[in-house]
């Protein structure tokens, strides 16, 4: 997991492990613990929508708020379904996260297992892009 230096900055971005920053960041939101999620993600996020080539827009979303939103399905109070992240791959410059989302207190049975599949990209140290693709349903 990537620690601050003694001094709170953040380390040497070639000594910060890309895998291990993304498995912090999503057990961060499987916590619920925003501090932490705002430590592991750049303040200009960026969200690529799955279905950006078919879109009337450019499928992008930018900044923290509106990555937990579109990519985490969080409302505008940050409750939303809960993260389960369950394989993670660093390859190239990227790294892929597969999961599902699972229905909160509120709603326990919407959502109830939804898919993802993202993959992010670590530059500094942090998450600067995470672009989300079609996961298809296992169930049925």
């Amino acid at each position: 997991m990537t620690k601050r230096t003694g001094g709170g900055e953040f380390p040497a971005a070639e000594l910060v492990d890309d895998a291990a920053v993304v498995r912090a960041m999503y057990r961060a939101l499987e916590e619920g613990d925003l501090e932490s999620i705002s430590y592991h993600a750049d303040p200009g996020i960026e969200w690529i929508h799955p279905l950006v080539t078919r879109l009337p827009f450019d499928g992008t979303r930018r900044g923290l708020t509106a990555v937990l939103r579109s990519a985490f399905r969080r409302d505008a109070e940050g409750t939303g379904p809960r993260v389960s992240a369950a394989s993670f791959l660093e390859f190239g410059d990227g790294v892929l996260v597969a999961g599902s989302f699972f229905g909160d207190r509120e709603a326990p049975a919407e959502r109830a297992g939804e898919p993802f599949l993202q993959e992010c990209f670590v530059r500094g140290g942090r998450i600067v892009r995470i672009r989300e693709y079609p996961a298809g349903s296992t169930s049925g």
